[in-house]
């Protein structure tokens, strides 16, 4: 008898299963139709450009209620609707879980429950110009140097096929991240759109898999961007972009000691060609695009080189734009600073790894030899703050997604210690001595 009731109970339970899976297909506007991301093993560079879609006709802001799957369970997850014309694309966000955050060349999508300014959960989606396979090659340089990286294709319910980057096990050790990525590029007529998870690995199966829904409800519109540039713009991001590389510039330029200025010689309907003239004699001219602000480089010195020759340096003129390459605010924290790190050059002598720079957005990281300063890389400052008097405490995220901490020692204000994360709680077991820097006298 016990074994005829309980064939009828498991037979009930199938048949609700499969009447609740049949059900489940017929929703409408349900991102978890494709959530699990279909990965091969592809070289980037495969997918095709999106079409535009036919526009889901949500406005901005628009909110609605939805069911998803976390870790075996339905959930019901309310979304509120994105439509950003400047970057071509909507998208539908958890905001519940997630705050959104607009920028002008960007939406981030943080946790809710993350330090709002060391945030370790986020969806950001850009629009690029570059075609598809530029801008992935350029993301897999940047994060192969950390990373042992998983790249193929992965097709979106939405935006279609798009190039897969992802980086979660640590270069040469075959050991998972504690900080993870997964970059998705997706191709289209006029650039491609890039959306990148960040997650904490043990939130793969919670924000992992809530980004993967999100990003099956990315619909690629029409790119209704910034306007061109004017001549004025693009003369002030080229020389914001030249003090930014080189913090003494702006001292030498206004000096006057040695004849150098930033002019523009040529403007098109296409393009802006600014010249900076240096101090050193080099005549640099930067060849700007004036829809998408794409810029490369050529350098002409007179009586050593053969006419302009292009460099291998290019950047985008937007980057810069309403810059402020002066040093930050506070003259308690100007540069240069020097690593405790030292290297030795070729001829035996040693020096710092870097000497390090503050300006108000960004840290700059360079070289100094017979008193001339040489740009390397620059990170974002995230965050910068004077927690008491004196003692500041500027946060900043690397190329490789490291979240990184500068603060005043606070028994010797010539010191900056570096810690590598953005937690205060984790300062103690993450302090750097190497990296940390000692004013330069």
């Amino acid at each position: 008898m016990k074994k005829a009731v309980y064939k009828i109970v498991a037979a009930l339970v199938s048949a609700l299963l499969l009447m609740s899976m049949l059900s489940g297909c017929g929703k409408k506007n349900n991102p978890a139709d494709t959530a699990e991301p279909a990965s091969t093993s592809a070289p980037a560079g495969t997918a095709a450009p999106a079409e535009i879609e036919v526009e889901s006709g949500r406005r901005d802001g628009e909110r609605f209620e939805d069911v998803i799957v976390i870790e075996g369970m339905e959930e019901t997850v309310q979304y509120q609707h994105v439509r950003n014309e400047a970057l071509g694309f909507e998208i539908d966000f958890d905001y519940e879980n997630l705050e959104r955050r607009s920028e002008a060349n960007r939406e981030c999508f943080v946790s809710v429950y993350d330090l709002p300014n060391a945030p370790e959960n986020y969806l950001e989606v850009t629009y690029r110009a570059e075609d598809a396979d530029t801008v992935a090659a350029s993301y897999t340089e940047a994060l192969s140097r950390d990373y042992d990286l998983l790249t193929g294709t992965r097709e979106l319910a939405r935006a279609g096929s798009c190039i897969r980057i992802e980086a979660s096990e640590l270069k040469g050790t075959g050991r998972m991240a504690d900080q993870l990525q997964v970059v998705y590029i997706i191709p289209a007529a006029d650039g491609c759109r890039v959306a990148i998870e960040h997650y904490a690995i043990e939130s793969a199966e919670g924000f992992g898999r809530r980004f993967s829904y999100i990003l099956n409800t990315l619909t690629v519109i029409a790119w209704q961007g910034e306007a061109g540039l004017s001549d004025q713009q693009a003369l002030a991001a080229v020389r914001n972009y030249c003090c930014i590389r080189n913090p003494e510039l702006e001292s030498i330029v206004s000096s006057g000691e040695y004849p150098s200025y930033w002019e523009v010689v040529s403007s098109s309907e296409q393009e802006i060609v600014v010249l900076f003239r240096s101090y050193t004699g080099a005549q640099i001219r930067y060849y700007v695009d004036r829809a998408t602000g794409n810029t490369h480089v050529t350098e002409f010195v007179p009586g050593i080189t053969a006419g302009e020759q292009r460099t291998d340096e290019s950047f985008n003129v937007r980057d810069y734009l309403g810059r402020n390459p002066s040093p930050a605010p506070s003259r308690d924290i100007t540069g240069p600073w020097q690593t405790a790190s030292m290297v030795y050059d070729a001829d035996g002598s040693m020096r710092p790894e870097y000497y390090v720079w503050f300006t108000d957005t960004e840290i700059i990281y360079g070289h100094i030899k017979d008193g001339q300063s040489s740009f390397d890389h620059s990170d974002p400052i995230s965050g910068f703050k004077e927690i008491s008097a004196g003692i500041f405490r500027i946060q900043a995220e690397g190329a490789n997604s490291v979240h990184y901490t500068y603060q005043t020692s606070e028994t010797d204000p010539d010191i900056m210690e570096y810690y590598e994360t953005w937690n205060e709680n984790d300062f103690p077991s993450m302090y750097r001595g190497g990296a940390s820097l000692s004013r330069v006298p």
